[in-house]
């Protein structure tokens, strides 16, 4: 049972972590094509919606066994976590994916990769009683979305004219608000997966400044060097990169590990979105792999090395500071994660094409989604 300051800091947290929705939709509308504007930012909003029913009626219960529809502040925070992960999915897919399609791969793909994964981290499952720590998302939300978006990405297919056709950002402040709402939301995941005293909080909530705030600063440094001019897209990114990589490790790691975890962030981030990206040939929209699924990675990687119980007595060193068994719990969770959600999203999309078409056809997709889908346009 929840005392009366525990429930109300669980609460704050959740608002927080909402906020990560909007913020996304924002992130994510900036950077399309004027045409599929509003489409994009809403299917973050639509992702939210689908989650919310969807874990009310079996997440919640099937991922951590708490009585059906119970009104528990948990629920609350779990169905946002739940949602953000699958809005994150959505930016590989926009600007050709049928509204109807997500639609259905959403609640399925809530239920079969996002629960389980959840479940093996944070409802006492084997990844848990291996040792594995994940603070407040790193496998659960991020990686298992940015494997998962890659999956559906090179599945589904690249949007028409993909490297031929320029296809830049309609709105950047847009996007710029949108990364600022992000990591002011990124606060909530202080609380953790469950919820963690004070002190945990207070550590996190810094080592959360530091990560953001020394990632932006080097992918600046990164883009400044290669092509002489920092991007604002290009520190909001590093941004972003660095709050996806500290988010398993919030709670466990010192700032200054937090600041080494940042840069890493940063520099990994950069490489894959700006060189492996184009090397591959994959269209990934808005680079959720190479953000979040890099970034995660990284992130639980770090975790095993940067961990350390001077900082927090609940959870366990690293590597670096004597323990090499976590190191090869986070490693066996990272592969876990990454085959699972793999596989599960490409059988997933694999049985679904069968009976919905996943994408618009090639007229709508140049006339564009906004009007296509929603009979409405982002700018008259």
């Amino acid at each position: 049972m929840l005392r009366s300051d525990q429930t109300l800091w669980l609460l704050v947290s959740t608002v927080l972590v909402m906020l990560t929705l909007p913020g996304v939709a924002l992130f994510y509308g900036g950077m399309v094509r004027k045409k599929n504007v509003l489409n994009t930012m809403g299917m973050p909003l639509l992702a939210l919606a689908v989650v919310s029913l969807a874990w009310l009626c079996f997440g919640d219960t099937l991922t951590f066994g708490r009585r059906l529809g119970s009104p528990a502040p948990q629920l609350a925070y779990q169905t946002m976590t739940a949602a953000l992960a699958l809005a994150l999915v959505t930016g590989a897919l926009v600007e050709r994916m049928k509204v109807l399609f997500f639609l259905v791969f959403g609640l399925l793909w809530t239920a079969l990769v996002y629960g389980p994964i959840a479940r093996w981290l944070w409802g006492g499952g084997w990844l848990a009683n291996l040792g594995v720590l994940d603070f407040a998302g790193g496998a659960v939300v991020h990686v298992s979305a940015g494997v998962s978006a890659l999956v559906a990405a090179v599945m589904i297919g690249p949007r028409k004219g993909y490297g031929r056709v320029e296809m830049t950002p309609n709105h950047l402040p847009l996007s710029f608000c949108g990364a600022g709402l992000m990591w002011v939301g990124w606060f909530g995941f202080a609380a953790g997966a469950a919820l963690a005293p004070m002190t945990t909080v207070t550590g996190a909530f810094v080592a959360i400044q530091m990560s953001a705030a020394a990632s932006a600063l080097t992918w600046m440094a990164a883009e400044w060097l290669q092509r002489d001019k920092p991007t604002a897209l290009g520190t909001i990114s590093g941004a972003v990169a660095g709050l996806v990589a500290i988010t398993p490790a919030a709670g466990y790691v010192s700032p200054f590990s937090a600041v080494v975890i940042g840069i890493g962030a940063g520099g990994l981030c950069y490489m894959v979105v700006n060189y492996v990206k184009l090397i591959l040939g994959y269209d990934d929209s808005l680079d959720v792999f190479g953000m979040h699924g890099v970034g995660g990675t990284w992130g639980m990687i770090a975790t095993g090395l940067f961990a350390s119980t001077t900082v927090n007595p609940e959870g366990s060193d690293g590597l670096f500071y004597g323990y090499p068994y976590q190191f090869f719990a986070q490693m066996v969770a990272v592969v876990s994660v990454w085959a699972f959600a793999g596989t599960v999203t490409f059988l997933l999309v694999k049985g679904l094409t069968l009976v919905l078409p996943p994408r618009v056809d090639e007229e709508a997709e140049v006339v564009g989604l906004d009007l296509t889908q929603h009979g409405e346009r982002g700018y008259s």
